[in-house]
């Protein structure tokens, strides 16, 4: 499992060998995404897990990536960690490595060695995860490095069942129910608090925009309200991802690879159709050039 990793839209597996041995790499999308938020990432990587858990399927370890970049990890960053161990549980901690990328940008060590004991001692941050068990590691020498972490999590032979495994799939909780989902659930109430009370303020201010005639002020104001309002709508439709169940969340897998399938075999036939189409054009240019070849073979 990942974390902070641009451009992992779904939960992809790749299959590696490791010194002969066959192993399976499980990237799942961070919580840090631009483009889609933590409910939706969370459904995502809830519907993998639970869907390994019915099959049998154990994790070997779930690996944590952070940018040593980062000059402070911000509120996002600190609800981000909780999700994180919510969804690992106490037990899974002990399967999990953090380690952090990114060191070839580092231009002072120093700095980045006062970035990462930060985030080693402070309690915000990784100082629980790393009392119940959970290991540092430097993902800074390429392949060297990622090989030496995976090899010490199998070295460990300590299979994990997360915490949203056992709530969703033993319990038969829905997703708003589990550690993690409360966390994500728990913001999104946040924020509509907020939204309450900033569309109060500003439907004030429209209505002395208007007492006062100002159109310039009230077009900026019905715009702002607009945005919130949209927001606000994504959030409620958040809220309700939130109250799927394992089953829900399988259905809705399913019927979206099915979506994809249909599409991809939609794409095959428009390029079978248009290379029948490209050869016969080629086989009438063909056609078109014997034909000039033996008019001028006529004439001579």
């Amino acid at each position: 499992m990942t974390e902070e990793i641009e451009g992992t839209q779904i939960v992809q597996v790749v299959p590696c060998n490791l010194e002969g041995q066959k192993i399976y790499l499980v990237d799942t999308p961070g919580f840090d995404d631009s483009f889609r938020t933590d409910a939706e990432i969370l459904q995502e990587i809830a519907a993998w897990l639970n869907a390994a858990y019915k099959m049998s399927v154990k994790l070997t370890g779930i690996i944590y990536l952070h940018r040593i970049l980062d000059v402070r990890v911000g509120g996002a960053g600190v609800r981000n960690i909780r999700t994180f161990k919510k969804l690992c549980g106490d037990d899974g901690l002990a399967s999990v490595v953090l380690a952090t990328t990114m060191w070839s940008f580092i231009t002072d060590e120093n700095l980045g060695n006062m970035r990462e004991l930060q985030l080693k001692t402070e309690h915000a941050f990784w100082k629980k995860m790393i009392e119940q068990g959970s290991q540092v590691f430097r993902q800074d020498k390429g392949r060297t490095s990622a090989l030496r972490i995976v090899q010490y999590l199998i070295d460990k032979k300590r299979p994990v069942t997360l915490d949203i495994q056992r709530e969703m799939v033993d319990k038969k909780l829905q997703l708003v129910q589990t550690g993690a989902g409360i966390e994500v659930a728990t913001e999104l109430e946040r924020a509509t608090k907020y939204f309450e009370k900033r569309m109060t303020d500003l439907q004030s201010q429209l209505q002395d925009a208007l007492t006062k005639r100002d159109s310039e002020e009230k077009k900026e104001l019905e715009e702002l309200i607009a945005e919130l309002k949209e927001q606000n709508s994504k959030r409620q439709k958040d809220t309700e991802k939130l109250t799927k169940d394992t089953e829900q969340l399988d259905k809705e897998v399913k019927e979206r690879y099915e979506r994809e399938l249909a599409e991809m075999q939609v794409q095959m036939e428009m390029l079978k159709e248009s290379h029948s189409h490209e050869l016969k054009l080629q086989k009438l240019q063909l056609q078109q050039k014997w034909k000039e070849e033996m008019m001028r073979c006529i004439v001579m």
